[in-house]
């Protein structure tokens, strides 16, 4: 089997030769660590027309942000393939550059820019639209330039990987364009805690506007080949849900029902990201038409019981540690987290093994070790276990 056949199996609850390996992302500076480092870092170039262009620099940048963008994005897909992951996500982010030290979305998000090796990083921390006027006056873009932006991005990367496209799996997600997030987020969760209960108008508009934009996104990765997409919208923390279920019931649910509908009508996969404890959100996850769940996060989620319960109906992938296993786990550490991963969710297929997140500070050993073990204790049948 290749990459895309091993996933797809996978997402289809079957037993493929050997679980599949995938990642959401590898962050720049983690794949200047695989590829080594560019002549020029994002920040050179940042410095270069601020030089130049003193007093329209911004708008410079901004200006070739999406081909910045494309090449980020293809060096995550050529990092993962030198790894050996069966699959990497990709994605158009619609950022705006403010300043050196801040960008904004189309959503409504503020980002901190943090400079990790010379690799721009955004840094949520709050939302520009706290009630109906700013959202009335906040600008909203044109969905066809979207789609034309978000097929440029995914046949770039197609391009700069040409010679690698048939050996890994390239996933088209939207982990921070998403349906949920990026609605709270825009606003700060102060405001859209208040408006779910004086302005839902509001808030049905807001949900609105990602939902066709999600749509609008996929449809353009699908136009160039897609099959397997990943809705990247947390909708827990370690304590559980991070609003009420019956919000979720009211506005998310309809959302994704109607974005699973079209993926599904193309033919293709869903797979939902998120952290925390979801195990009481469970149900909701199917009934939104998700085909598989990705992050399983530990040490919040059990294994053995989702399995049981789910493994029927979701296909299910992630549960290896970000905070310390693939940080500063040792060898035998990272074996072992594999080890139990494959031993609680491999048998009878539907499972796929991955970090359970990604952020800088994830290992480059680490990630060798993790896919190492997988291809060792993953094989089907799974003697190894």
């Amino acid at each position: 089997m290749n990459s895309f056949e091993r996933i797809w199996s996978a997402l289809n609850l079957e037993e493929p030769d050997m679980i599949p390996t995938h990642t959401i992302n590898i962050d720049g500076n983690v794949s200047d660590l695989i590829l080594g480092k560019p002549e020029k870092t994002a920040f050179d170039v940042f410095n270069e027309m601020q030089q130049q262009y003193p007093d329209e620099w911004v708008d410079k940048i901004n200006d070739i942000l999406h081909d910045i963008e494309i090449s980020v994005m293809a060096k995550s897909v050529r990092a993962g393939y030198e790894l050996g992951f069966d699959g990497v996500g990709i994605q158009y982010i619609p950022f705006i550059i403010e300043n050196q030290e801040e960008m904004t979305d189309i959503f409504g998000k503020r980002h901190k820019i943090r400079n990790i090796d010379g690799n721009a990083y955004p840094d949520y921390y709050g939302g520009y639209i706290k009630n109906r006027q700013d959202w009335e006056t906040y600008p909203k873009p044109d969905m066809k330039e979207e789609y034309n932006r978000a097929k440029k991005l995914y046949k770039g990367v197609l391009r700069k990987c040409k010679d690698i496209k048939e050996d890994i799996c390239i996933i088209a997600q939207n982990a921070l364009t998403s349906v949920f997030p990026p609605v709270w987020q825009g606003m700060g969760m102060t405001n859209f805690v208040r408006a779910l209960k004086n302005d839902p108008k509001l808030i049905e508009e807001r949900f609105r506007y990602t939902t066709d934009f999600v749509l609008t996104v996929f449809e353009a990765y699908k136009d160039c080949g897609a099959k397997i997409f990943l809705e990247g919208g947390d909708i827990a923390h370690s304590g559980g849900p991070m609003i009420n279920p019956k919000y979720f019931d009211e506005y998310v649910k309809p959302c994704l029902q109607e974005v699973a509908d079209a993926i599904h009508s193309w033919g293709g996969k869903y797979i939902l990201h998120t952290d925390g404890d979801i195990t009481s959100q469970l149900d909701f996850i199917v009934e939104c038409g998700f085909d598989g769940l990705q992050c399983l996060e530990p040490p919040l989620v059990d294994l053995n019981w989702v399995k049981k319960n789910y493994g029927d109906k979701l296909c299910l992938s992630g549960n290896i540690d970000t905070r310390y296993v693939l940080v500063k786990g040792s060898r035998e550490e990272v074996f072992d987290a594999v080890k139990k991963a494959v031993k609680f969710l491999g048998p009878n297929g539907g499972a796929m093994i991955s970090p359970a997140n990604f952020h800088p500070q994830i290992s480059v050993d680490r990630l060798k070790w993790m896919i190492e073990a997988a291809n060792k204790f993953g094989k089907y049948p799974l003697t190894e276990i």
